[in-house]
């Protein structure tokens, strides 16, 4: 283990997690799936959190720019909502209310 994480070596393609943009992620799926009345177990919350992230940093065009994957944040919220009402209008697409 490293005591500087910058010291690290890396493998090609991998980065750090951003904590600061993980954190407003996390909490942007949280409330997106209250506010549509879906409730997941933590793990499967975990999932969906990590899999947005990813999605995030795929659309951006620098992903090591915090200032512009912040500002992705509303693409995010209109995709993942656009998303859960498909799965709600489509039953047995794997989106299930608990």
């Amino acid at each position: 283990m490293y005591v500087d994480p910058t010291k690290a070596p890396m493998s090609t393609g991998l980065r750090a997690i951003n904590e600061v943009v993980f954190t407003e992620v996390g909490s942007l799926v949280a409330k997106v799936h209250t506010e549509e009345g879906i409730t997941l177990p933590l793990k499967a919350l975990l999932k969906e959190q990590s899999s947005a992230y990813n999605t995030l940093i795929g659309r951006a065009e620098d992903p090591g720019d915090t200032d512009e994957l912040l500002s992705l944040l509303s693409w995010l919220e209109a995709r993942l909502r656009k998303s859960l009402k498909a799965a709600a209008s489509e039953p047995g697409t794997g989106k299930q209310q608990a």
